[in-house]
C-alpha cells in the first residue's frame, strides 16, 4: 500500500511537470527519447520529427562550441547543469528556455539518461535584451553610447590594440537650441549623426554619442590615416544641413588622444581627450588638437591662477586704467574703463587670460560689479579732474549680460555715488551677437530705457551680419580695431569701414573708432564722418592717477 502511494506521488509529480514545464529524456549520446506536448508546441516540430533526434535540431547558433562542451562536461559527470538557452523552431523563429538537466543513473550509479526540464523565458528575454540596448544605445541618435564604448575600449586596451579616439563638439550648438528649441536641435543633431555614422562605417570607425552635442570615435588607425580621417571630418559640414526649410551651417572641434602613446587607462583617457578638445575650442571654432601632456600643466597654472583670482575679487586686488575718447574737435568726451590685475608671483595678468578664465569659472559675475564699482569711484575724481560732464564706457561680459539683476545691480551702484546712468555707457561684446535675438533684445531694452547708453563693441565681428540690426536699442557702435589697423592699406577694408560708418549713421547711431594708431588714420576716419576716435595714437589707458596728475 505504502509502495502504491509512493508511485502515485511520482506519477503526480511527473504529470505536475508535464502539464507546465517543456519535458524531453536523451540518451547518453544526445537522441531524444521522450518529448512532451509543450516541447513540440514551442519548437513547433511533431513528436515524430523530434524523436531519435539531437537537439541540434533547435540549434539557434547563438551559442558557440564551448558552451556546450562545458554543459555535457558538467552532465556526463552525473552532476546537474542549470542555464539559460537560445533555441529555434521549425518556422525559423527563436526562443529561450531556463533549462535544468538532470543526469538518471543506474543502479550502479552510471548516467544512462537525461532528463531536460525547461520553462519558456523568451518574453523576459526580450525585455532583458530591449532594456540593454537602451541602457547602451542614444535614444535620440540610435548611436551607441559611452557605456557601450567603455566596454569596447577595455577590451581593446585589455588586447593592447593600439587606436585613437576623437571627440567632436559642435560648435555654437547651444545657441541653436535656443534658437529653435531643443525638439528641432535633436534632429539637427540627429541628421549631423547620420553623416558622422556614413564616414564612420566607411573607415571601420565605432561613432558613439557621448553627451549633448559630442560624438566619440573608436579609430583603429596609424597616424597617417587619422590625420587623414580628420581631413575627411572637416569636410563633413561644407554643404549646409536642411531641416524644416532652413539651410545650417555646422562646424564643430575635434580633440584626439592615442593608445597606448598617451595613457592606458580608460580614465584617463576620456580626461585627457575632453583636455584635447578644450585646448582646441580655445584656438577657436571648427579646429582639432591632440593630447599633449603640457596641457596639463596649462590646467595646474590655470587651477591656480583661479584661486588667485578669487583671493583678488574678496581682497579688491585690481585697478581700473582709462583711455580717452576723443571728437572730431579734439576733446575729451569720456573714457572707456579697462581692467588691470598685478599679482605679486605673476606680476600684471592680462585682462586677455584671467577675463576668459572668470568666465569660465563662474567667477565673472562677482568680478564685474567689482570692477563697475571701481569704475564709479573712479568717475567721480575724473569727472573733477576734465571739469565738465564727461561718459565713461564700460564692457559687459557675456554672463553679466545675462544676469537677471543686471540693471537693478547698475542702478543701484549708480545711485549710490550719486552718478547719473546718463554718465554710463554699456558696451556689447560681439559675443553676445551668438544668442537668439529674442533673447537679446528686452535685455538691450532695459538698459536702454534705464537712461545708460547702449554700445556694440567690435562692430564688423558679430552683429554686422545681424539682420535685426535695425531694431536694436542702441545709441552707438564701436568699429573693431583690426578693420581700423587695415583700411590705410587695404582697399576692400577701406569700402567696409565707410559702408559701417554710413550704416550707423543710416541707423541713428554714432560711430566709434578704437585702435587708431596714426595721424593718417584718424584724417581718414574724421573725412569719413566719424564721431568718436580712440587709440593710442590719442591716448592709452592710464590709471586715473594719471589724469589728476
Amino acid at each position: 500500500m505504502e509502495l502504491m502511494q509512493e508511485l502515485k506521488k511520482i506519477v503526480n509529480v511527473y504529470e505536475a511537470l508535464d502539464a507546465t514545464t517543456i519535458l524531453a529524456v536523451t540518451d547518453t549520446k544526445g537522441c531524444i527519447l521522450y518529448a512532451n506536448q509543450n516541447f513540440c508546441d514551442i519548437s513547433k516540430y511533431s513528436k515524430d520529427e523530434l524523436l531519435g533526434k539531437t537537439h541540434r535540431i533547435i540549434n539557434s547558433g547563438y551559442h558557440d562550441a564551448s558552451f556546450f562542451k562545458n554543459m555535457w562536461e558538467v552532465i556526463s559527470q552525473g552532476t546537474t547543469w542549470r542555464g539559460e538557452i537560445c533555441n529555434q523552431a521549425k518556422d525559423g523563429t527563436v526562443y529561450w528556455v531556463d533549462t535544468t538537466i538532470v543526469p538518471s543513473k543506474n543502479e550502479l550509479g552510471e548516467v544512462e539518461q537525461y532528463i531536460a526540464i525547461r520553462s519558456d523565458i523568451t518574453e523576459k528575454k526580450m525585455l532583458a535584451f530591449k532594456l540593454e540596448e537602451q541602457l547602451v544605445h542614444d535614444s535620440i541618435t540610435g548611436l551607441p553610447n559611452s557605456i557601450y564604448l567603455e566596454s569596447i575600449v577595455t577590451k581593446k586596451i585589455a588586447a593592447n590594440e593600439p587606436f585613437y579616439l576623437l571627440k567632436i563638439n559642435i560648435d555654437d550648438f547651444k545657441s541653436l537650441n535656443e534658437s529653435i528649441g531643443m525638439e528641432h536641435a535633436n534632429q539637427i543633431l540627429k541628421k549631423i549623426s547620420e553623416r558622422l555614422k556614413a564616414i564612420s562605417q566607411h573607415h571601420h570607425v565605432l561613432l558613439t554619442r557621448a553627451y549633448g552635442d559630442e560624438f566619440i570615435l573608436l579609430c583603429p588607425m596609424s597616424k597617417e590615416q587619422i590625420k587623414s580621417f580628420i581631413h575627411t571630418l572637416r569636410k563633413l559640414c561644407d554643404t549646409p544641413i536642411h531641416y524644416l526649410d532652413s539651410e545650417h551651417y555646422m562646424t564643430f572641434c575635434i580633440g584626439g588622444v592615442r593608445y597606448p602613446e598617451d595613457t592606458t587607462s580608460y580614465q584617463d583617457l576620456v580626461y585627457y581627450i575632453s583636455t584635447a578638445i578644450d585646448y582646441a575650442k580655445k584656438k577657436g571654432k571648427n579646429t582639432y588638437a591632440f593630447f599633449k601632456h603640457t596641457m596639463l600643466e596649462d590646467i595646474d597654472e590655470n587651477l591656480a591662477l583661479k584661486n588667485k583670482l578669487f583671493r583678488a575679487i574678496q581682497t579688491k586686488a585690481f585697478t581700473m586704467h582709462y583711455q580717452p575718447q576723443w571728437n572730431a574737435h579734439h576733446e575729451i568726451i569720456g573714457f572707456e574703463s579697462l581692467a588691470r590685475w598685478y599679482d605679486e608671483t605673476h606680476g600684471f595678468i592680462s585682462p586677455a587670460k584671467f577675463i576668459p578664465l572668470a568666465e569660465r569659472t563662474g567667477l565673472i559675475i562677482p568680478l564685474s560689479y567689482l570692477l563697475f564699482e571701481q569704475m564709479l569711484q573712479d568717475f567721480l575724481r575724473l569727472q573733477n579732474v576734465m571739469s565738465k560732464q564727461i561718459k565713461i564706457a564700460f564692457n559687459l561680459s557675456i554672463r553679466q549680460f545675462f544676469d537677471e539683476q543686471l540693471v537693478s545691480r547698475l542702478l543701484q551702484l549708480c545711485e549710490k555715488y550719486n552718478i547719473q546712468s546718463s554718465c554710463i555707457k554699456i558696451e556689447i561684446t560681439e559675443g553676445i551677437s551668438a544668442f537668439s535675438v529674442e533673447n537679446v533684445i528686452p535685455i538691450i531694452q532695459k538698459l536702454y530705457d534705464s537712461g545708460m547708453e547702449v554700445e556694440i563693441d567690435d562692430y564688423g565681428t558679430g552683429f554686422s551680419n545681424f539682420k535685426y540690426l535695425k531694431d536694436l536699442p542702441i545709441h552707438g557702435m564701436k568699429i573693431d580695431q583690426t578693420f581700423i589697423a587695415t583700411c590705410m592699406t587695404s582697399v576692400k577694408r577701406k569700402a567696409i569701414v565707410n559702408s559701417m560708418i554710413h550704416l550707423a549713421h543710416e541707423l541713428g547711431f554714432s560711430i566709434i573708432a578704437e585702435g587708431i594708431e596714426d595721424e593718417q588714420q584718424l584724417q581718414y576716419l574724421t573725412a569719413q564722418g566719424c564721431d568718436i576716435f580712440q587709440g593710442y595714437l590719442l591716448g592709452r589707458p592710464q590709471p586715473v592717477n594719471y589724469y589728476e596728475k
